[in-house]
């Protein structure tokens, strides 16, 4: 070969690394479903581009999220996940297994990443929690686990409470699973606990006007897709219950909830980014261990417990990660 042939071909080669470049860091297309509303997902997916932003991704610059929202509406979900799978997007992020099962319904090739697993196993969406196989994995919210210790802190604040009624969704196989280990602990507790389903919003109503009749203290709401798209109703109801009522996120709380004690969700959504990293960099996600979230809060809301005409004991009070007042 003649040096200027050479010459010829290493010139080539030059002008073709632009090109190349500019291929290897095209914008990634991530696609993002949640069944409530922008307004309740706007702190989950700034901390998820927080989590991005550490790592090196710019919005805009190396990804762009197409965020579709079915506000509350179980049946929008099918129609939502069918037009994301069809967008043909690089990564589908999502919140919790109920928004797995039906993304993973349509796509078996698609990486799913979620913040939030109420239990991934029990739910389909996971072989196993340390390798998920098949296309989707991400982070727990521990509702089953986490479902004794909210009882164990409503018995701490209110002593009194001997009766609780769990409010929890029948269909979802996690939110059965958070109400049986409820059970299990009131037993050691030498409590009461009468679960009360939930499909369907007229059922709210229905459900404390069944726990007044019972004579029920105190109430639980397990997690699911249906009492995450009701917090509002759910919680406004509780307080015209005047009986004290742990959540599990402070969502709850914030929406005027007495108390709510679990997983810091945004942190979830911002460990997710790690996920999506590695994903997009090679990793497949069923080979990506499920992880359990490490930081906790409980959230007390005194102006609720003022309306309420009941206060929490300062034993309390000092272990509260935020007091909404």
């Amino acid at each position: 070969m003649t040096t200027r042939r050479k010459l010829l071909l290493a010139l080539g080669a030059l002008a073709a690394l632009p090109a190349l470049a500019q291929q290897e860091k095209r914008v990634r297309r991530i696609g993002y479903l949640s069944g409530q509303d922008v307004r309740n997902n706007a702190a989950y997916l700034a901390a998820f581009r927080e989590g991005m932003a550490a790592l090196g991704w710019a919005d805009g610059r190396d990804y762009a999220i197409d965020a579709r929202y079915a506000n509350g509406d179980a049946q929008a979900m099918e129609g939502l996940a069918t037009e994301l799978v069809a967008s043909q997007a690089d990564l589908l992020l999502t919140v919790a297994d109920g928004n797995v099962r039906v993304i993973a319904e349509r796509t078996k090739t698609i990486p799913i990443v979620f913040a939030l697993g109420q239990d991934p196993v029990a739910n389909g969406v996971a072989a196993s929690l340390r390798r998920p196989g098949g296309n989707a994995t991400g982070l727990t919210s521990l509702a089953r686990e986490l479902g004794a210790k909210r009882l164990q802190l409503l018995k701490e604040a209110f002593p009194r409470v001997a009766h609780v009624v769990v409010l929890f969704e029948p269909d979802n196989a996690g939110s059965r699973s958070e109400g049986k280990e409820i059970e299990q602990a009131a037993a050691r507790l030498k409590m009461r606990v009468t679960t009360i389903g939930l499909r369907r919003p007229a059922d709210i109503e229905a459900a404390f006007k069944r726990g007044a009749t019972l004579g029920a203290q105190g109430y639980m709401v397990a997690q699911g897709f249906f009492v995450g798209s009701r917090r509002q109703a759910i919680a406004e109801r509780a307080l015209r219950a005047k009986a004290p009522t742990v959540f599990f996120s402070s969502a709850y709380a914030e929406a005027g909830g007495l108390m709510s004690y679990g997983p810091s969700y945004t942190d979830s959504f911002r460990r997710a980014a790690a996920y999506v990293d590695k994903i997009l960099k090679g990793a497949k996600p069923g080979d990506l261990p499920i992880e359990q979230p490490t930081r906790f809060e409980l959230v007390l809301n005194l102006k609720t417990a003022k309306a309420m005409g009941i206060k929490f004991p300062q034993s309390i009070l000092i272990r509260a990660e935020r007091v909404i007042e």
